[in-house]
Protein backbone atom coordinates (compact mmCIF):
# COMPACT_ATOMS: atom_id res chain seq x y z
CA UNK A 1 0.00 0.00 0.00
CA UNK A 2 1.65 3.20 -1.17
CA UNK A 3 1.62 6.56 0.57
CA UNK A 4 1.70 5.28 4.15
CA UNK A 5 4.58 5.39 6.59
CA UNK A 6 5.45 2.65 9.09
CA UNK A 7 5.72 4.94 12.11
CA UNK A 8 2.30 3.88 13.43
CA UNK A 9 0.14 0.78 13.23
CA UNK A 10 -1.29 0.10 9.80
CA UNK A 11 -4.89 0.34 10.99
CA UNK A 12 -4.17 3.82 12.39
CA UNK A 13 -2.77 4.95 9.04
CA UNK A 14 -5.91 3.71 7.31
CA UNK A 15 -8.11 5.49 9.86
CA UNK A 16 -6.14 8.70 9.28
CA UNK A 17 -6.57 8.41 5.52
CA UNK A 18 -10.32 7.85 5.79
CA UNK A 19 -10.60 10.87 8.12
CA UNK A 20 -8.75 12.94 5.53
CA UNK A 21 -11.23 11.92 2.86
CA UNK A 22 -14.12 12.83 5.17
CA UNK A 23 -12.58 16.25 5.91
CA UNK A 24 -12.03 16.93 2.20
CA UNK A 25 -15.60 15.95 1.30
CA UNK A 26 -14.66 12.83 -0.64
CA UNK A 27 -16.87 10.94 1.80
CA UNK A 28 -19.83 13.23 2.59
CA UNK A 29 -21.67 13.47 5.90
CA UNK A 30 -24.40 10.84 6.05
CA UNK A 31 -23.02 8.95 3.04
CA UNK A 32 -22.31 5.23 3.06
CA UNK A 33 -18.66 4.23 2.84
CA UNK A 34 -17.51 1.66 0.26
CA UNK A 35 -17.98 -1.92 1.43
CA UNK A 36 -15.34 -3.60 3.59
CA UNK A 37 -14.04 -5.74 0.69
CA UNK A 38 -13.76 -2.61 -1.48
CA UNK A 39 -11.92 -0.64 1.21
CA UNK A 40 -9.63 -3.54 2.06
CA UNK A 41 -8.78 -3.88 -1.63
CA UNK A 42 -8.20 -0.15 -1.99
CA UNK A 43 -5.74 -0.06 0.91
CA UNK A 44 -4.23 -3.48 0.20
CA UNK A 45 -4.87 -4.87 3.68
CA UNK A 46 -6.83 -7.69 5.25
CA UNK A 47 -10.43 -7.16 6.30
CA UNK A 48 -9.30 -7.69 9.91
CA UNK A 49 -6.94 -4.71 9.70
CA UNK A 50 -9.60 -2.63 8.00
CA UNK A 51 -12.12 -3.45 10.73
CA UNK A 52 -9.65 -2.23 13.36
CA UNK A 53 -9.42 1.07 11.49
CA UNK A 54 -13.21 1.34 11.25
CA UNK A 55 -13.44 0.58 14.96
CA UNK A 56 -11.16 3.53 15.72
CA UNK A 57 -13.26 5.82 13.54
CA UNK A 58 -16.44 4.66 15.23
CA UNK A 59 -15.02 5.38 18.70
CA UNK A 60 -14.00 8.86 17.55
CA UNK A 61 -17.52 9.51 16.26
CA UNK A 62 -16.42 9.84 12.64
CA UNK A 63 -18.55 6.95 11.36
CA UNK A 64 -21.35 4.70 12.52
CA UNK A 65 -21.49 1.02 11.61
CA UNK A 66 -24.85 -0.66 11.03
CA UNK A 67 -24.77 -4.43 11.18
CA UNK A 68 -25.62 -6.02 7.87
CA UNK A 69 -25.88 -2.65 6.13
CA UNK A 70 -22.47 -0.98 6.20
CA UNK A 71 -20.57 2.02 7.58
CA UNK A 72 -21.80 5.60 7.28
CA UNK A 73 -20.10 8.95 7.77
CA UNK A 74 -21.51 10.57 10.88
CA UNK A 75 -23.30 13.90 10.55
CA UNK A 76 -21.50 16.42 12.82
CA UNK A 77 -23.39 16.88 16.09
CA UNK A 78 -22.03 20.40 16.52
CA UNK A 79 -21.48 23.36 14.29
CA UNK A 80 -17.88 24.47 14.80
CA UNK A 81 -17.13 28.08 13.88
CA UNK A 82 -14.45 30.68 14.39
CA UNK A 83 -15.15 34.11 15.84
CA UNK A 84 -12.32 35.99 14.17
CA UNK A 85 -14.31 37.57 11.35
CA UNK A 86 -17.70 39.08 10.57
CA UNK A 87 -19.47 36.08 9.05
CA UNK A 88 -23.16 35.20 8.91
CA UNK A 89 -24.30 32.50 11.30
CA UNK A 90 -26.05 30.73 8.44
CA UNK A 91 -22.73 30.52 6.62
CA UNK A 92 -21.02 28.89 9.61
CA UNK A 93 -23.78 26.29 9.82
CA UNK A 94 -23.63 25.57 6.11
CA UNK A 95 -19.85 25.34 6.14
CA UNK A 96 -20.10 22.70 8.86
CA UNK A 97 -21.99 20.49 6.41
CA UNK A 98 -25.46 21.08 7.82
CA UNK A 99 -28.59 22.34 6.11
CA UNK A 100 -28.92 25.95 7.29
CA UNK A 101 -32.11 27.92 7.75
CA UNK A 102 -32.84 31.44 8.99
CA UNK A 103 -36.32 31.94 10.43
CA UNK A 104 -37.55 35.42 11.35
CA UNK A 105 -39.95 35.11 14.29
CA UNK A 106 -41.18 38.68 14.59
CA UNK A 107 -40.37 42.28 13.70
CA UNK A 108 -41.70 45.15 15.79
CA UNK A 109 -41.14 48.75 16.82
CA UNK A 110 -40.43 49.81 20.38
CA UNK A 111 -39.02 52.79 22.27
CA UNK A 112 -35.30 52.40 22.94
CA UNK A 113 -34.63 51.18 26.46
CA UNK A 114 -31.77 52.67 28.45
CA UNK A 115 -29.52 49.75 27.51
CA UNK A 116 -30.34 49.90 23.79
CA UNK A 117 -30.04 53.70 23.72
CA UNK A 118 -26.61 53.53 25.34
CA UNK A 119 -25.39 50.86 22.92
CA UNK A 120 -26.72 52.59 19.80
CA UNK A 121 -25.93 56.13 20.98
CA UNK A 122 -29.51 57.34 20.57
CA UNK A 123 -32.01 59.01 22.89
CA UNK A 124 -33.87 56.89 25.43
CA UNK A 125 -37.39 56.14 24.17
CA UNK A 126 -36.45 57.06 20.61
CA UNK A 127 -37.87 54.72 18.00
CA UNK A 128 -36.05 51.49 17.21
CA UNK A 129 -36.84 48.25 15.39
CA UNK A 130 -36.40 44.80 16.87
CA UNK A 131 -36.01 41.58 14.88
CA UNK A 132 -36.15 38.21 16.64
CA UNK A 133 -35.01 35.16 14.71
CA UNK A 134 -33.61 31.66 15.03
CA UNK A 135 -31.02 29.75 13.01
CA UNK A 136 -31.54 26.06 12.40
CA UNK A 137 -29.02 23.34 11.54
CA UNK A 138 -30.59 20.29 9.86
CA UNK A 139 -33.96 21.44 11.20
CA UNK A 140 -32.75 21.80 14.81
CA UNK A 141 -32.86 25.31 16.34
CA UNK A 142 -29.34 26.16 17.50
CA UNK A 143 -29.20 29.98 17.76
CA UNK A 144 -31.68 32.63 18.94
CA UNK A 145 -31.00 36.18 17.75
CA UNK A 146 -32.28 39.50 19.07
CA UNK A 147 -31.37 42.54 16.96
CA UNK A 148 -32.21 46.17 17.63
CA UNK A 149 -31.76 48.85 14.94
CA UNK A 150 -31.97 52.62 15.49
CA UNK A 151 -34.99 54.31 13.94
CA UNK A 152 -32.84 56.70 11.89
CA UNK A 153 -31.39 53.75 9.99
CA UNK A 154 -34.72 52.45 8.65
CA UNK A 155 -37.24 55.23 8.16
CA UNK A 156 -39.84 53.09 6.34
CA UNK A 157 -41.40 50.05 8.04
CA UNK A 158 -41.65 48.30 4.68
CA UNK A 159 -37.83 48.32 4.47
CA UNK A 160 -37.36 46.46 7.73
CA UNK A 161 -39.72 43.74 6.50
CA UNK A 162 -37.15 42.96 3.78
CA UNK A 163 -35.03 41.37 6.51
CA UNK A 164 -37.17 38.26 5.84
CA UNK A 165 -35.64 38.05 2.37
CA UNK A 166 -32.08 37.81 3.69
CA UNK A 167 -30.13 35.29 5.75
CA UNK A 168 -28.56 37.67 8.25
CA UNK A 169 -28.46 41.23 9.54
CA UNK A 170 -25.22 42.06 7.71
CA UNK A 171 -26.74 41.02 4.39
CA UNK A 172 -29.88 43.06 5.09
CA UNK A 173 -27.94 46.20 5.96
CA UNK A 174 -25.71 45.96 2.91
CA UNK A 175 -28.56 45.28 0.49
CA UNK A 176 -31.35 47.51 1.74
CA UNK A 177 -29.78 50.43 3.60
CA UNK A 178 -27.08 52.98 2.82
CA UNK A 179 -24.69 51.74 5.52
CA UNK A 180 -21.91 49.17 5.36
CA UNK A 181 -21.16 47.02 8.45
CA UNK A 182 -17.45 46.89 9.20
CA UNK A 183 -16.99 45.16 12.56
CA UNK A 184 -18.81 43.64 15.51
CA UNK A 185 -17.52 44.05 19.07
CA UNK A 186 -19.04 41.62 21.53
CA UNK A 187 -18.74 39.92 24.89
CA UNK A 188 -19.17 36.17 25.32
CA UNK A 189 -20.54 34.59 28.49
CA UNK A 190 -22.26 31.37 29.55
CA UNK A 191 -25.86 31.40 30.79
CA UNK A 192 -28.55 28.87 31.61
CA UNK A 193 -31.48 28.43 29.23
CA UNK A 194 -34.62 30.23 30.39
CA UNK A 195 -38.11 30.74 28.91
CA UNK A 196 -39.04 31.78 26.29
CA UNK A 197 -35.67 31.25 24.60
CA UNK A 198 -35.36 27.77 26.11
CA UNK A 199 -38.56 26.75 24.34
CA UNK A 200 -37.51 28.34 21.07
CA UNK A 201 -34.20 26.45 21.13
CA UNK A 202 -35.82 23.27 22.45
CA UNK A 203 -33.34 23.31 25.33
CA UNK A 204 -34.02 22.23 28.91
CA UNK A 205 -33.23 24.41 31.92
CA UNK A 206 -29.97 22.53 32.51
CA UNK A 207 -28.57 23.26 29.04
CA UNK A 208 -25.87 25.96 29.14
CA UNK A 209 -26.16 28.55 26.41
CA UNK A 210 -23.42 30.74 24.98
CA UNK A 211 -24.47 34.39 25.06
CA UNK A 212 -22.80 36.74 22.61
CA UNK A 213 -23.84 40.35 23.13
CA UNK A 214 -22.45 43.28 21.22
CA UNK A 215 -22.70 46.16 18.78
CA UNK A 216 -22.10 46.27 15.03
CA UNK A 217 -20.33 49.36 13.68
CA UNK A 218 -19.54 50.92 10.33
CA UNK A 219 -16.01 51.94 9.38
CA UNK A 220 -16.48 55.34 11.10
CA UNK A 221 -17.49 53.80 14.43
CA UNK A 222 -21.21 54.55 14.03
CA UNK A 223 -23.34 51.96 15.87
CA UNK A 224 -25.70 50.19 13.48
CA UNK A 225 -27.09 47.27 15.45
CA UNK A 226 -27.24 46.05 19.02
CA UNK A 227 -27.52 42.29 19.10
CA UNK A 228 -27.77 39.32 21.41
CA UNK A 229 -27.24 35.76 20.19
CA UNK A 230 -27.86 32.71 22.33
CA UNK A 231 -26.20 29.51 21.10
CA UNK A 232 -26.97 25.96 22.21
CA UNK A 233 -23.63 24.79 23.58
CA UNK A 234 -24.50 21.17 22.79
CA UNK A 235 -24.99 22.03 19.11
CA UNK A 236 -22.64 24.95 18.40
CA UNK A 237 -18.96 25.31 19.27
CA UNK A 238 -16.63 28.27 18.81
CA UNK A 239 -12.93 28.15 17.98
CA UNK A 240 -10.56 31.08 18.42
CA UNK A 241 -7.35 31.45 16.44
CA UNK A 242 -4.71 33.58 18.16
CA UNK A 243 -1.75 34.90 16.20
Amino acid sequence: MRGFQARQPLYMEIATEIKRKIAEGIYLAGAKLPSEPELAGEFGVSRGTLREALGILEKEGKICRKHGIGSFVETPSKVVAGIEKLESLVSTIRRAGCKAEDKVLQIYEQPATKVIAEKLKVEVKSNCYVIESVRLADGIPVIYCYDALPGWLVKDRSIIELRKQTECMVDFLRRFTNVNPDNYISNVTAVIAKPPVAELLEANNKTPLILMEGVMYDANGQPLNYGKQLFRSDKYQFTLVRR
